[in-house]
């Protein structure tokens, strides 16, 4: 079905008005048309005849639904000038369909229809007038009678367009006027807009019911209706019911919903929220938070046993995937237990990439965020903490509805779904079966099992992504970071020896050393040691009052025998004697440079000459001893060089009679012999 233009007259059959039921019925169908509020073109009579009505007849609330269905109907090919500037205006719709008279009416769709058709002329008129005036300009004529031939084109067109606008040029031209500065009220009647908001329209007595409105007790509308009441009567206002006062309610919430809520529920429900996207690659972005998890589980102390306890569950969270790259379990959120979840994270980085991570961005809530700013920062590039009260800015909080949803909720042991939720498990049954709660092991492993069964699901797709990130965006953990921020610590301090530093770790002795020749230059110092229980072939040595810290490896041991020497061992002695050799060298050219500029120092300043330093130092001759031996030192350094050749040759000799004495010991020789 579609339009049709009929005797030079747009119309559309009449069975599209109420054939589904979506645009009216067919008995107000047959109202309208006995009523006179819908014309019929045609009747529908006669062997392939159908009913055709006129669509400009058709009241405008269904004329609406119409060209929604059908779309904007065609232009006629004949129509009276002014008719061209005319066309549908929504907002004029919407305008009166929700103007309120008073607190409980709006105005009858016949109202709304015919201020609507007035909205529309008007609009067209104005169109109308400055286009008749432009094309008489143009051509010399006179523009003394455009409003007087608008009016005429008007009436000509008032049945087909159902407008009510005045007949006369004077008053056509004040009512345009009018609606072109006060817009669609305008048009509305006075004896709608006498009662429209009659009962409130001092700027006082809104002031005063919105301050009411907004109280933080939250009043009831009977209650500040009753309020109201009184002051009104001292004032002479009109009384207000308690419905009226839940209209004023509805129209004032933007006013007053902050004062009955707060700040942080108008900035969640009221306040304009920010659409943010999941991040297009992991590491990129992390947000971390504690939950008390939805599992009951028993504790016994010396009161006695309880059954309700819940552990708490720190996880950082990547959202790129969702993916739970870091967590730890406890009895409450502390910040013990927010660095137990970071260390995890970093660690499970090592697993899946074999390297530790850091993460670009980090978010957090403000919850011992002091505490945690150094390791927030350390492992972050950026750290951003979530507004105080904005849950909706951390995309974890959904998460945990999940993850209870799919896991916990499937234990007996399932404590619901938080204290508001509607849908919640048989307390009674609950009670029956708390002997069967598991304790706080089992409830810890419990989590522990269903975060890394999540992990296992969407760790393919989390490497892939990895795989497919670009390499800038990658940021890697050093041990000295990890260690220092994350390595427990034995409670004692060391200093180095010959052997090295020789911390007790859980009751074991270890001996540690570093190839970086500063360390030795701090001997006076006493330092912390800091270790990995996983990894424990190097620690950091920490020196809190310096700010000073060296990574240190464990010593290579060994063997005293050269039959027990395994591979690498001859590697590991090369490594000690050349770092060695670098100390000596280092202390050599110092040395040197001393005598250098002793020397110098002596020959500029002649009234040194006789003092006890300068003959400490020189000798008869006036010359630094360091500097008269020079070649001494130069001896000795070909010394030292010939000494470790020396070496090198008496261990590989070593090894060869070694290696012989093995193959001895090995193969009988006997036997051949006996052969022979």
């Amino acid at each position: 079905m579609a339009y049709e233009f009929y005797q030079n007259t747009l119309t559309v059959p009449a069975a599209l008005l109420y054939e589904d039921g979506e645009i009216l019925t067919k008995p107000n169908y047959d109202k309208l048309c006995r009523v006179g509020k819908i014309r019929r073109a045609r009747e529908g009579k006669g062997l392939g005849n159908y009913a055709l009505v006129e669509f400009d007849t058709i009241p405008e609330r269904f004329r609406v639904k119409i060209i929604k269905k059908l779309g904007y109907p065609p232009k006629k090919q004949v129509q009276h000038q002014i008719l061209k500037y005319r066309s549908t205006d929504y907002e004029a719709v919407d305008f009166f369909a929700t103007y309120m008279i008073d607190e409980h009416r709006t105005l009858s769709p016949e109202h709304q229809e015919q201020y609507v058709a007035d909205a529309e002329m008007l609009q067209a008129l104005d169109a109308y007038i400055k286009e008749m005036k432009m094309f008489r300009k143009s051509r010399g004529g006179s523009i003394t009678k455009v409003w007087v031939d608008a009016a005429k084109a008007l009436a000509e067109v008032k049945e087909q367009t159902g407008h009510k606008l005045p007949g006369t040029d004077r008053r056509l031209r004040d009512k345009l006027e009018a609606f072109q500065k006060d817009g669609y009220k305008s048009l509305i009647s006075e004896k709608f807009l006498g009662k429209n908001a009659a009962k409130v329209k001092d700027p006082a007595q809104e002031a005063l019911l919105r301050s009411i409105l907004r109280d933080h007790r939250n009043l009831d509308n009977e209650m500040i209706a009753r309020i109201y009441e009184h002051t009104a009567q001292v004032m002479g206002w009109k009384s207000l019911t308690a419905s009226g006062i839940a209209n004023y309610r509805k129209l004032w919430k933007l006013y007053t919903y902050g004062g009955n809520h707060g700040e942080k529920a108008f900035d969640n429900y009221v306040g304009m929220t920010v659409k943010r996207t999941a991040p297009s690659s992991p590491l990129l972005y992390w947000t971390l938070d504690g939950w008390d998890s939805e599992l009951y589980y028993q504790r016994t102390d010396e009161k006695g046993t309880t059954y309700h306890n819940r552990l708490t569950m720190v996880v950082v969270l990547d959202p790129s995937l969702k993916y739970p790259i870091g967590y730890a379990i406890g009895r409450a959120e502390t910040t013990d237990l927010i660095r137990q979840a970071i260390r995890n994270a970093v660690l499970h980085t090592e697993e899946l990439f074999g390297t530790k991570h850091k993460v670009l961005q980090i978010q957090s809530d403000n919850y011992g965020k002091k505490a945690m700013l150094p390791i927030y920062e350390a492992f972050s590039q950026h750290y951003t903490p979530a507004k105080v009260g904005n849950a909706k800015s951390k995309v974890i909080e959904p998460w945990f509805n999940y993850f209870n949803k799919k896991y916990c909720q499937l234990m007996s042991n399932w404590s619901g779904h938080g204290v508001k939720a509607a849908k919640q498990p048989n307390p009674e049954y609950l009670q029956k079966i708390k002997a069967s709660f598991p304790d706080e092991f089992g409830c810890t492993a419990q989590l522990t099992a269903f975060i890394e069964r999540e992990r296992e699901e969407l760790r393919e797709k989390f490497l892939q992504a990895y795989a497919e990130m670009p390499d800038d965006a990658k940021k890697f953990v050093t041990e000295q970071e990890f260690l220092l921020h994350f390595g427990q610590e034995t409670g004692f301090l060391n200093s180095r020896s010959h052997s090295g530093i020789a911390p007790k770790i859980e009751g074991i002795r270890y001996y540690y050393d570093s190839f970086d020749m500063d360390f030795r230059k701090y001997d006076s110092l006493s330092w912390r040691i800091k270790y990995n229980p996983e990894d424990l072939s190097q620690v950091l040595a920490y020196n809190e009052e310096h700010q000073l810290r060296f990574l240190l490896r464990q010593k290579h041991e060994q063997p005293m025998a050269l039959y027990d020497r395994m591979e690498g061992d001859g590697e590991q002695l090369q490594l000690v004697r050349s770092f060695n050799r670098e100390i000596k060298n280092e202390i050599l050219e110092v040395q040197a440079e001393d005598a250098r500029t002793v020397s110098e120092f002596f020959t500029d300043h002649k009234e040194l000459d006789g003092s006890l330093v300068k003959t400490l130092l020189t000798d008869s001759r006036g010359q630094h001893k360091n500097l008269k031996n020079a070649k001494r030192l130069e001896t000795a350094q070909k010394m030292i060089t010939k000494q470790e050749v020396k070496e090198q040759k008496k261990t590989e000799n070593d090894w060869t009679q070694a290696q012989e004495q093995y193959l001895k010991q090995k193969v009988n020789l006997n036997k051949y012999l006996e052969n022979d």
